[in-house]
């Protein structure tokens, strides 16, 4: 599996990122001198920019090789966002990229923290433990941290959970009437290509969610709302075919690298 490299703290990128969402409109001039404008999903890209100062030789030595196992532009590779939530339709709940127990029931409309109404009401109507999980192509061995706003109005108590094969990260958080932000630091430490995170209830119990966020980082920064595409781009490019490294001494390296991938 062929992703960006994340950095030995555990971040995904060094700040300042730049990050450009760029959109094409068609425009077609009929004979009679009047246009017809219709947009072109199809063209839409983001872009990142990157400026990577400090790296150690490893860290730098691993973009290099990833650099060279695509062969520059040419082939693609897996980009966990830097400034993303690796979630997609990360408030809707009920989409097919979300994989929830049999017996989860699902309300939408909850008053959320932010002053909307934009939570979700999860009920497990069942007898066991059920889940709402979502699985991600992206690498085991990676640290992430799993986040999301919650309360209840009946005791309840959430599990926030990431696994893949061999592994397992866990966290279970007491809730209250008001909403609390809960989040686990995730270091699977597995060479896989999937990891599963989610939200677990026990038999009966019930809770408001909003905000649910996985970050290829050790900590939860602001949420970040996703709609289809969440932060995993699995064809992102290098957008030039050559490399610069300026290299400081025997163990600091600093480049700017851009990165693009089709939405």
């Amino acid at each position: 599996m062929l992703v960006f490299p994340q950095l030995t703290t555990g971040a995904a990128a060094l700040y300042p990122v730049t990050r450009q969402s760029v959109q094409r409109t068609v425009v077609n001039t009929l004979p009679d001198g009047s246009t017809v404008i219709y947009s072109d999903p199809d063209a839409a890209q983001t872009m990142w920019e990157l400026q990577l100062k400090g790296l150690t030789a490893a860290e730098w030595e691993s973009i290099e090789a990833l650099f060279d196992a695509v062969a520059g532009q040419w082939q693609t590779f897996t980009l966990l966002d830097p400034v993303g939530n690796l979630f997609s339709n990360s408030e809707l709940l009920s989409a097919g990229s979300w994989v929830n127990g049999a017996l989860i029931a699902l309300t939408t409309g909850i008053a959320d923290p932010l002053g909307t109404t934009r939570a979700t009401r999860v009920v497990n109507t069942g007898i066991a433990a059920e889940a709402v999980t979502q699985v991600m192509a992206i690498p085991g061995n990676y640290r992430y941290c799993l986040s999301t706003w919650a309360k209840t109005t009946g005791g309840s108590s959430v599990t926030l959970e990431a696994s893949t094969t061999g592994a397992s990260a866990s966290g279970t958080f007491s809730l209250t009437a008001n909403w609390q932000r809960i989040s686990i630091p995730v270091e699977l430490g597995v060479a896989t290509t999937s990891v599963t995170f989610g939200t677990q209830l026990a038999a009966g119990a019930t809770a408001d969610l909003f905000g649910m966020q996985v970050e290829a980082q050790v900590a939860a920064s602001d949420y970040k709302m996703t709609g289809e595409q969440g932060g995993v781009y699995a064809n992102a490019r290098f957008a030039a075919d050559a490399l610069t490294v300026r290299a400081q001494s025997g163990d600091v390296y600093d480049t700017a690298i851009r990165i693009l991938a089709v939405n």
